[in-house]
């Protein structure tokens, strides 16, 4: 399966120290263009550009054309070229975390999940400390909706045994 990531859920998981969760569980991480420079750029935090340099051999970069479609003029160009990207890579599985991209992405029969998805599945595999990672996310800015977390620690509390 192929994995296409947004920039937001990967600056999160390096933030949090669960990137290699990433890569233990998909092996390699499909981004676009837009999303290398997202986070290759020097506006970008350090901690993350040291990352995608030091990382840089399991994650592939792809160019996308992204179709005229007002609907995806709506989204940040790193989110836009990743539900294109998806869009064009059947039975792929997109990384986003932004309502109105998931939304989209969603609208659009594409397989989502977010960076709470991610750190479930790495926790149920043994990958991370799932409630570690939590409250590690919980001390960044990232939004998480109670709600979200959650129903997300019912999922891993009802898969995990």
């Amino acid at each position: 399966m192929i994995v296409i990531a947004d920039t937001s859920p990967l600056q999160y998981a390096v933030e949090i120290d669960v990137a290699d969760a990433l890569i233990k569980l998909y092996g390699r991480i499909v981004v676009p263009l837009t999303v290398s420079s997202e986070m290759r750029h020097q506006g970008a935090p350090s901690f993350l550009r040291r990352w995608i340099e030091n990382n840089a051999d399991w994650i592939e970069v792809r160019s996308v054309e992204v179709p005229d479609d007002p609907r995806l003029a709506l989204l940040d160009p790193g989110e836009r070229e990743a539900i294109a990207l998806a869009q064009q890579t059947p039975g792929s599985l997109l990384i986003i975390d932004d309502g109105e991209g998931r939304a989209e992405a969603y609208r659009r029969g594409i397989r989502i999940t977010g960076l709470l998805g991610v750190i479930r599945d790495a926790g149920l595999r043994g990958f991370l400390d799932f409630d570690a990672a939590l409250r590690k996310l919980r001390d960044t800015d990232f939004r998480l909706a109670r709600e979200v977390e959650a129903l997300v620690r019912r999922q891993y509390r009802d898969q995990s045994g």
